[in-house]
This record gives C-alpha cells, structure tokens and sequence, in this order.
C-alpha cells in the first residue's frame, strides 16, 4: 500500500431519519447524534466492501478516533431525513482520515461537515498498529478506487 493515497471521488451514502431520541428539549438534534450518525456510516461503509467491524475486533484490532472536527451549518429537526456522505479524504502511513458531511434531504449544502482521523490499534494494549490487518487494507484500497 502506497504510504498517502487520497482523497476517493466515491462518497458512500448512509440515510438516517432523525427520531426523537436525537434531538434536545427543542426538537433540535442534538451534537452527540451527529457523531453516533458518522459512526454508523463508517461501519456501514467498511461492511459494503465486505468488512465487519467485528471480523477487525475477532482480530485484535480497534479504529478509535484520534481527532474530529466538526463545523454545524444548519440546524435539523425531528422527522427530517438525512444522508451522511462519507468518503476517504487520505490514508498515509497509520493514518485513516474521513469526511463525513450530513446532509438534509433536498440540501445542497451540508448542515454539518465533519473530518475524522481513525487510527488502527491493537485491542488489547491501544498501541497502534504500524501495519494494519489486511483486510482493513483491502477495504480501504476498495473505498479509494
């Protein structure tokens, strides 16, 4: 695997409806369900190259967010429906970094834009992985192309 490849021209979508356990006291959505958002399409993504999250924990490796940003642009509301666009913005060395961008449904804009950085690491100690499993490096070379 080349040592930085980025960023895809693919963007992965995942749909989400916002329920009421997503928002606060004002219907709004709350920060924290943006991020569980993200998380699930990244799970998804990775599963629609044929990767389980699971198969990468049975083999002693976690992908925890080492840094995340976001930037809220507009609100959304209960009932609205949403799509978290993901795509692999660069991967270089150990580094696996993301944009996840959610939009409203008829948007043309994002309501938020999202950058996350993963990196692999073993389970059971958290030191990082020099060389991640390569199935995860299959995945990520798939997303790429």
């Amino acid at each position: 695997m080349d040592s930085a490849q980025g960023p895809s021209s693919h963007w992965f979508e995942y749909p989400v409806r916002v329920q009421p356990h997503h928002t606060d006291y004002a219907r709004v959505v709350w920060h924290g369900s943006y991020l569980e958002w993200m998380e699930d399409a990244r799970i998804a993504m990775f599963r629609s190259v044929g990767v389980e999250y699971a198969d990468l924990v049975k083999l002693g490796c976690d992908l925890p967010v080492i840094d995340l940003s976001l930037r809220y642009q507009k609100v959304m509301k209960l009932g609205e429906v949403a799509t978290v666009k993901s795509r692999i913005s660069k991967f270089e060395k150990v580094r696996l970094c993301l944009d996840q961008h959610i939009f409203s449904v008829d948007a043309k804009k994002p309501n938020v834009v999202g950058e996350v950085m993963l990196v692999p690491c073993k389970s059971d100690t958290g030191q990082i992985l020099r060389r991640p499993p390569q199935i995860l490096q299959d995945a990520i070379e798939k997303l790429l192309s």
